[in-house]
């Protein structure tokens, strides 16, 4: 009878062991394919001035403190951009976010932007803030981003649409309480929305759906805020899914999904740190907050088009929340 414990134990260990190699290396391989460094995406012609200036930073926090570990817990900012990619070799984003967060405080302030935010793109001129990923992918809206708000950004993370629903399905859905009829149709680019009104759980592509609706084919249009504020409802909401995960085979689907659709600069070691820190994080964290500014016509690329102005005092606004964050 002892032997037959002693061998039942030895095989709960070897597989114990399997289960964590075989994790250990799907989680490499995820963050080996999602890896690229901006200075690695930058397009011909498109010039980055922080780089050597980040790193250099980095270093001296290094040096100051003695201890990597201090530096990797420090405060950042994050690009976050939802990239509308149906295989083209340039693509737009068709979600803008920055979010500042504190590691050691559990703590994120989540930012949205209009995509028609008017902006200044380094070596294009004034320009809609989301045409910068058309013109020099991730790096050029990083570069645009931090001159904008006056502002580093340490970090992106790039999820494009197939992705998401993937990643949306494989969590199960989300449950959302829609508040109106969503209807539209646009055979040009693909896009067929069709949501009823009502608390309902979306799947992914019905999430992505929701996300996304804007123009209407029932009724008025949505606002961009509208928009922007069911964005940041969905982010939450698939914080709590993603943390309240048990199932270790899902994690290592979720993992699969993410390796093959995000884009980020994140390095390894620095998501397994930040992956301890926020194993119980909850939306409660994340507070939102509003770009404010006003709709005005402008000349742009033969036409008379809106975009959305924003003065130098929000921006100074903006800047000073995200700071306090890292505090």
């Amino acid at each position: 009878m002892r032997r037959v414990i002693l061998l039942a134990a030895l095989f709960l260990f070897l597989g114990s062991i399997s289960v964590v190699g075989y994790a250990y290396y799907k989680y490499q391989d995820m963050t080996e394919q999602w890896y690229q460094p901006l200075n690695d995406a930058i397009p011909d012609g498109t010039k980055k001035k922080r780089e050597v200036a980040s790193d250099q930073k980095e270093l001296d926090q290094t040096d100051e403190r003695g201890e990597e570990e201090k530096v990797e817990l420090a405060s950042f900012n994050v690009m976050l951009l939802g990239v509308d990619s149906r295989g083209e070799n340039k693509s737009r984003s068709d979600t803008i976010m920055l979010a500042s967060v504190n590691p050691m405080l559990q703590k994120i302030t989540l930012l949205s932007i209009p995509r028609d935010t008017l902006a200044v793109i380094p070596s294009y001129g004034e320009d809609k803030f989301n045409h910068a990923m058309y013109y020099g992918g991730p790096a050029l809206m990083k570069e645009t981003m931090e001159e904008f708000f006056d502002i580093k950004v340490d970090h992106y993370v790039a999820l494009d649409f197939e992705g998401f629903t993937k990643l949306v399905d494989e969590l199960g859905g989300i449950e959302v309480n829609v508040n109106r009829r969503m209807k539209y149709y646009d055979p040009t680019d693909g896009t067929d929305i069709d949501i009823q009104k009502g608390l309902q759980q979306l799947n992914g592509k019905q999430a992505l759906d929701y996300a996304r609706f804007r123009k209407s084919d029932i009724g008025s249009d949505a606002s961009d805020f509208d928009r922007m504020e069911r964005q940041q409802e969905v982010v939450r909401k698939l914080a709590d899914k993603a943390t309240s995960i048990t199932s270790i085979f899902r994690v290592f689907k979720i993992m699969a999904i993410l390796g093959e659709n995000v884009k980020t600069d994140f390095k390894e070691e620095q998501v397994r740190k930040l992956a301890i820190l926020f194993r119980d994080f909850s939306s409660s964290g994340i507070a939102t907050i509003e770009l404010q500014g006003t709709n005005e016509r402008k000349w742009m690329h033969g036409y008379n088009l809106w975009v959305y102005v924003v003065d130098q005092d929000e921006k100074k606004r903006i800047n000073e929340i995200l700071h306090e964050t890292q505090q």
